[in-house]
C-alpha cells in the first residue's frame, strides 16, 4: 500500500521526501506514542493509517516547500499558526480539514524517533494541544465503536458450525490433508511395485493392472468435458512431476482405459445428527478448498473467542499455545498490533488468556501447514512470488471471503431441507473486525445462554478481560462499558413500561425493585460520544438490577448470599451477582410476572420428570423436590398480586 505512494513523482524537495520517509518507518516499526492520547495508543500502527498519514502530510510538505523551508525541525509555533490559516481556506470539507491538521499532530507525536533535523517540536505539542476538529469547527464525531455487530440469529450458528467443523468435520479434512502431501510428493504411489522403474515401464505396469481389473484413470471436468487429470495420474504413479511428455500421453489414451473421478484420499468418519457429512471421500481437485473452508472455520473460533483483533490472529505462529504455570490458565501468545509485517517493535510477544475451544482450533491449524505462520497467505499453496506463503500471513480481505464461503457452503452442503443453517446477517457482510463488537454484546445481553460445546460466555467473558486488563488496548473494555450501557437503558425501559402496564413484584426485595425503576427512569439521559462518558453515565444511571434464569436479582453486595459463600469457602468475590451460587433464602431476590411465567414452564418439566418411572427413584426424589421449592415461590407470587389487585 505504500508503495503506492510513488515516491519519486512526489513534487516535493529530495530533502522532505527523506524525511517522510523516516516517518513512515517510525510510524511502521514503533508504537503509537502515548502523547496521542489516541485509542491506538501502545499499539502499531496499521498499514492503512500510515499511508493515509503520509499522503495527508504531502499537504504539509508541499506548503513548506512553497515557503523554501525543508526541514520539519525549523518549523516553528508560528509557522504551525500560518498553516492551520492555510488549511482552513482550503476547499476542503472540515473533516477532511481535521485529517490535515491530524497528520500534523501524528508528525509531532513521532518526534522523538526521528533524526535531530526531522523532529517537529515546537516546543510544545502543537496549537497548544488543541484537537483538530475544535481548530476547524468541525462536529465532534462520536468516538465509540461504530462497528455493526453480528446478529444474534447468525452469530451463535456461525459459532455453532465453525466448532463443528473443527470437531466433527476437521479430523477427516486433516486426515485426506496429510494423504494428499503425501501423495503430492510422490513418496506414497498408490501402486506398489513401480520402485526402480522408468515412467515407460510405470504406464505399462498401470496400464496391465487397469485393463486386468477395471480400473480408470484419474479425471476432471475442463471446459464441460471429462479429461484425464494428468497430475493426479502422475502421483500416482510415484512421479513428481506431471507427466508432459506427448508420447507418454499417446500411450495412456491409446489404452483406450475409462476416465474416471477424482482420486479420493482418506475415508469419511465424521458425522452430523447421526450421519456422515459427506458419501464420498475428499479428492485431490478440491482438498484444497477444503482446507480453506476449515481454516476459515478454525478463525471463526480464535479470533470471536479470544477478543484479538483479526491482525492479531491472522499472525499468529505455530507454538503459540501455553498454559500459565502459575494459575493453570490457557493461553496463546502473539504479536502485538493489527498484523503487518516483521519490524521490530512486532516481535514483542503479548499473551491472551483463551478457553479450551482456541487450543484446539491452533492444534488443527498446526496440521495444515508446514510453516511457521498459522494463516500462510495461500493456505495449501506456496503462493504468489510476492507473498509467498512461508512469509506472509493471510490478509483480512481474503479470510472474510473464506468465512463467506464457509457460510454458503454450510448452508447449500450440510442443510436437510435446504433451509439456510446459519442465516444471513442483516447487515449482510460478515467481517472479522465485527467479532470483538458482537463478542461484548453476547457477554453482556447472553451471558446466561449457552454456546456450542456448553461453553458459557461468563466464562468467556473472564478470560478475554483478564486478557486485556492492564493492557495499553482499552478498546475491549470500551466495548463492554458501551454494550453494558445499551442493555441497562433498554432493561430499564422494559422494567418500567411492565411496572407501568401492571406488572406485580413479589420477593424480599420487591419493593426495592420498585424503587429503583422509578428512580434510574427519571434520568433524562444526555449523548454520549466517548468510552469515558458511557462509563460516567452508566455509574449515574444503572439500577443494579439482574433479571436472571426466572428470578431477578436487586443486587446490593451486604445481604447477597452467593458473595457470601464464595468468601466463605475462600474464593475471590466480585461486586457482582453469581448467578450459579445463587440461593432461593438470598434476601435480594425479586420475582417480577415475567420470571414467574418461566418459572411455570420449568415447573412442568419437573413434575413431567418426576413422574417418569423410568426415571431412576433418586433422581425423581431430587425433581420431587425442586419442584415443591417452585410450587412455593409461585404461591407466595400470586398471593402477593391479590393483595395488589384493590389497588
Amino acid at each position: 500500500m505504500l508503495g503506492d505512494l510513488r515516491w519519486h513523482k512526489l513534487d516535493t524537495p529530495e530533502p522532505l521526501v527523506e524525511q517522510l520517509k523516516q516517518f513512515a518507518f517510525a510510524m511502521l516499526d514503533k508504537p503509537v506514542p502515548a502523547s496521542l492520547l489516541g485509542a491506538s495508543a501502545g499499539d502499531l500502527a496499521a498499514v492503512s493509517t500510515v499511508s493515509i498519514r503520509i499522503r495527508d502530510l504531502v499537504v504539509f510538505v508541499n506548503w513548506m516547500a512553497s515557503r523554501d523551508q525543508h526541514r520539519f525541525g525549523d518549523i516553528t509555533t508560528e509557522d504551525l499558526e500560518a498553516y492551520l490559516g492555510h488549511v482552513r481556506e482550503l476547499p476542503r470539507s472540515l473533516p477532511r480539514q481535521a485529517a490535515l491538521l491530524q497528520a500534523v499532530r501524528t508528525l509531532w507525536g513521532f518526534a522523538p524517533l526521528m533524526p535531530p533535523h526531522a523532529r517537529l517540536d515546537p516546543g510544545g505539542p502543537p496549537w497548544n494541544g488543541e484537537l483538530p476538529n475544535r481548530l476547524i469547527g468541525a462536529v465532534v464525531s462520536n468516538r465509540t465503536n461504530r462497528t455493526p455487530r453480528i446478529a444474534p440469529a447468525t452469530m451463535e450458528p456461525l459459532l455453532a458450525w465453525a466448532l463443528r467443523m473443527v470437531e466433527d468435520i476437521g479430523p477427516d479434512i486433516q486426515q485426506a490433508w496429510a494423504a494428499f502431501v503425501r501423495f503430492r510428493s510422490g513418496a506414497q504411489p498408490f501402486h506398489v511395485g513401480l520402485d526402480g522403474m522408468d515412467t515407460d515401464q510405470r504406464i505399462t505396469a498401470f496400464i496391465d493392472e487397469a485393463q486386468r481389473d477395471g480400473l480408470s484413470l484419474p479425471g476432471r471436468i475442463d471446459a464441460s468435458e471429462l479429461k484425464i487429470n494428468w497430475e493426479a495420474f502422475s502421483r500416482m504413479l510415484g512421479l513428481r512431476r506431471s507427466i508432459s511428455n506427448p508420447h507418454h500421453r499417446a500411450r495412456v489414451q491409446q489404452a483406450g482405459l475409462p476416465i474416471g473421478g477424482d482420486v479420493g484420499l482418506a475415508t469419511i468418519a465424521g458425522q452430523i445428527n447421526g450421519r456422515p457429512w459427506r458419501e464420498r471421500p475428499i479428492g485431490t481437485l478440491e482438498i484444497r478448498r477444503f482446507v480453506r473452508l476449515l481454516t476459515a472455520a478454525c478463525f471463526v473460533v480464535v479470533c470471536y473467542l479470544s477478543g484479538a483483533r483479526p491482525g492479531e490472529v491472522l499472525n499468529l505462529r505455530r507454538g503459540c499455545r501455553g498454559t500459565d504455570p502459575a494459575t493453570g490458565e490457557l493461553q496463546i501468545s502473539g504479536r502485538r498490533g493489527k498484523g503487518r509485517g516483521r519490524s521490530a517493535a512486532e516481535q514483542q510477544t503479548r499473551t491472551w488468556t483463551v478457553v479450551e475451544p482456541v487450543h484446539a482450533a491452533i492444534a488443527v491449524l498446526e496440521t495444515l501447514t508446514d510453516g511457521d505462520l498459522l494463516f500462510p497467505a495461500s493456505p495449501g499453496r506456496a503462493g504468489k512470488p510476492s507473498r509467498p506463503s512461508d512469509r506472509y500471513a493471510r490478509g483480512t480481505d481474503s479470510i472474510n471471503r473464506d468465512i463467506e464461503d464457509l457460510i454458503t457452503w454450510v448452508n447449500n452442503t450440510l442443510s436437510p431441507d435446504g433451509t439456510a443453517l446459519i442465516p444471513e446477517d442483516p447487515t449482510r457482510h460478515i467481517h472479522a473486525a465485527r467479532f470483538r463488537r458482537t463478542l461484548a454484546y453476547f457477554i453482556v445481553r447472553r451471558h446466561r445462554g449457552l454456546i456450542a460445546a456448553a461453553l458459557q460466555y461468563g466464562h468467556v467473558s473472564t478470560k478475554v478481560t483478564l486478557s486485556y486488563s492492564g493492557m495499553a488496548d482499552t478498546g475491549w473494555l470500551d466495548d463492554l462499558t458501551l454494550e453494558r450501557l445499551e442493555m441497562v437503558m433498554d432493561q430499564l425501559d422494559t422494567d418500567w413500561s411492565t411496572l407501568q402496564a401492571g406488572e406485580s413484584v413479589s420477593g424480599p426485595s420487591a419493593t426495592d425493585y420498585r424503587m429503583r425503576v422509578t428512580a434510574s427512569v427519571r434520568f433524562a439521559g444526555r449523548v454520549v460520544n466517548t468510552p469515558r462518558g458511557a462509563r460516567r453515565l452508566l455509574a449515574q444511571a444503572d439500577p443494579n438490577i439482574h433479571h436472571g434464569a426466572g428470578m431477578t436479582c436487586v443486587w446490593r453486595k451486604e445481604t447477597a448470599l452467593c458473595r457470601k459463600s464464595k468468601l466463605e469457602a475462600g474464593l475471590p468475590a466480585e461486586d457482582v451477582p453469581d448467578e450459579s451460587e445463587c440461593r432461593s433464602a438470598c434476601q435480594n431476590l425479586a420475582y417480577t410476572d415475567r420470571d414467574i411465567s418461566e418459572l411455570s414452564q420449568r415447573l412442568d418439566q419437573l413434575e413431567n420428570g418426576a413422574d417418569d418411572e423410568l426415571v431412576p427413584r433418586p433422581i425423581r426424589n431430587r425433581l420431587t423436590a425442586q419442584a415443591e421449592g417452585l410450587k412455593q415461590i409461585i404461591q407466595r407470587h400470586r398471593q402477593a398480586t391479590a393483595q395488589e389487585q384493590p389497588r
